[in-house]
């Protein structure tokens, strides 16, 4: 029996239409199984274990070889990571000790292991690492898999479908038929998800949040309709609805067509008010590729990656050569490296002595630079100023919240220079040195922090949450987080406006950079540069070139003016509507 025609709302992913028949991935194998062992029975399991390690590494290495063959080279880079754990050694000694020392069966030791490790990450307040617990149970779970000879989840087709599911591992996501799938709706996942990422990049549509009533409740005779541009999902949708959305995919693609042939314009206003147009960068990856984009340099390149393994943190030359072979990559476009931004729970021994009760207000980002790993800041400060001397790079703080942690940072970067120059190795002598907005506090003191700073990057998704008092992952208080909150424009409008008097940029590097009703009011507010993913560049190019400054600062007057967030975004909606339709409902 079909469920009956409705609406829901879910979050988009990854743009788009799709209209089809459903086709159902069920959940994984139980991920709770505490199976027990007797002595004898160790060397059997640990062998088992190793042999699934093997098995594994081939298929990962397989996908990367797939993906690279479609063009994907990027996307193939994702499983790096992935294959970075199959072969940790702490992730393994985890394993052997639960089957050597604890009698596990190998198939729950691993579970155990991966379960350990990500809910570590899933604890961390920063979105970014977050994810990764989703990377490390993909690969438990096809570790786990290999070992009971379950394989994978094998999709049957007998036509081009719409896969829902409760979520999807980006593996998962790399080995759908990009020629019999149309898009997906998964209950769990986020827009920074590596399996959202590559559902961009495949041009596959998708919405995460997808309500698990209807998970349960649909059948493979059901048809939806799956908007990647507004999150909305339509069940069973009427011959008029599915006629509406035929026609308006077909236009939305000729968009895209428009918008990729015109990345490599300057983003400049109708009256001259130019924007830099940034990537964010998560790793080492190609900025040959990201350049392809539209990119004009790197607003924002995090440093996390390089401390993942808490047995192996890098030294200083490790570093050096990392942020050596991307300045050399970038050429003369400006590269913003934030310095490491760890923070929240016991993420690694390696870098945290202790737990902390409220980890969101707690050690992180320069705090935990200044007050707990120097070591761990200077190694890395020495590693930055060394590679400065090979391209155009800026150096970004994170977290800052008082004036005496930029000083004590300038101060300790006056003692590195020192220590390079008795040494005799090169170094750069004059890197900017810039501050992240990213609390209230720093931005009521923004008139301070500009008369020391080279430059301001206002990190919107904490300056949001920290403003409202609403974490942006809690799903009970998400209908809190509103980037066009009042409160939040008037503090970057206060933070735009000291910067303006002491002559030095404003870029914008959390997610309103690539939100399409928020882009006005930046403009308006006179930011300069604006951070994002490399996939938005084009649309957010076109935005730009369809207004003028003087209507965008009239918006903001009207904006500051308003009493809540919705008032603020249709505003902000009209204006789009009236001056560029074509992007009106995208």
């Amino acid at each position: 029996m079909r469920v009956p025609s409705c609406t829901v709302q879910a979050t988009p992913v990854a743009p788009g239409i799709a209209i089809g028949r459903v086709m159902i991935l069920h959940s994984v194998a139980d991920h709770g199984k505490n199976t027990t062992i007797t002595p004898e029975q160790v060397a059997f399991e640990l062998e088992k274990f190793h042999t699934a390690l093997a098995v594994t590494k081939e298929q990962l290495a397989e996908l990367q070889t797939r993906l690279r063959k479609k063009l994907y080279d990027n996307e193939a880079d994702i499983f790096e990571a992935h294959l970075l754990l199959v072969e940790d050694r702490m992730m393994i000694s985890e394993v052997e000790k639960g089957i050597s020392e604890e009698l596990y069966d190998a198939e729950s030791a691993v579970y155990r292991a991966v379960e350990k490790f990500a809910a570590a990450f899933s604890a961390v307040e920063d979105v970014y690492l977050q994810e990764r617990a989703i990377d490390i149970r993909d690969v438990g779970h096809r570790i786990a898999g290999n070992m009971a000879d379950a394989g994978e989840r094998i999709l049957a087709y007998d036509e081009p479908r719409i896969v829902i599911a409760p979520t999807l591992t980006p593996s998962e996501t790399a080995g759908l038929d990009r020629e019999k799938v149309l898009g997906f709706a998964v209950e769990t996942g986020s827009a920074t998800s590596h399996t959202a990422i590559l559902a961009r990049s495949m041009m596959l549509p998708a919405v995460v949040g997808f309500p698990r009533e209807l998970l349960d409740s649909l059948t493979v005779a059901d048809k939806l309709i799956i908007d990647g541009f507004s999150g909305k999902v339509i069940i069973n949708p009427d011959a008029g609805t599915e006629e509406a959305y035929r026609l308006k995919n077909l236009e939305a693609e000729k968009l895209y067509r428009q918008l990729s042939g015109n990345r490599d314009l300057r983003a400049e206003t109708t009256d001259g008010f130019a924007v830099e147009i940034v990537a964010n960068v998560e790793d080492g990856e190609d900025y040959a590729e990201i350049r392809k984009n539209g990119a004009g340099g790197i607003g924002l390149f995090r440093t996390e990656f390089l401390f993942m393994d808490e047995n192996n943190l890098p030294d200083e030359d490790e570093q050096y050569e990392i942020y050596k072979k991307l300045m050399i990559s970038a050429g003369n476009d400006p590269v913003t490296i934030r310095t490491l931004d760890i923070g929240g729970d016991k993420l690694s021994s390696g870098i945290f002595r202790a737990a902390e009760q409220n980890p969101f207000l707690g050690l992180r980002g320069i705090r935990l630079c200044l007050r707990e790993r120097r070591d761990i800041f200077d190694t890395q400060l020495r590693a930055l100023m060394r590679a400065g001397v090979h391209g155009n790079m800026q150096i970004m703080l994170p977290m800052i919240s008082c004036m005496d942690e930029l000083l004590e940072t300038k101060e300790i970067i006056a003692g590195l220079k020192a220590q390079l120059l008795a040494e005799q190795i090169p170094f750069a002598d004059s890197i900017p040195l810039g501050v992240m907005i990213e609390t209230p506090a720093a931005a009521m003191i923004a008139d301070r922090f500009a008369v020391e700073a080279d430059f301001f990057s206002i990190g919107s998704n904490d300056l949001i949450q920290y403003t409202i008092a609403a974490d942006r992952s809690n799903e009970r208080v998400g209908h809190l987080y509103r980037p066009a909150h009042p409160a939040v424009l008037r503090l970057i409008k206060y933070t735009v406006g000291e910067a303006v008097k002491q002559n030095i940029p404003v870029a914008v590097c959390g997610q309103i950079a690539e939100d399409m009703t928020m882009v006005p009011f930046l403009l308006g507010l006179g930011v300069n540069e604006l951070s994002m993913s490399p996939g938005s560049m084009p649309l957010v190019k076109k935005l730009v070139r369809s207004f003028s400054m003087h209507e965008c600062a009239e918006l903001v007057d009207k904006a500051l003016q308003c009493n809540d967030s919705a008032e603020v975004t249709k505003l902000s909606a009209d204006m789009i509507r009236r001056l560029v339709p074509e992007l009106a409902d995208i």
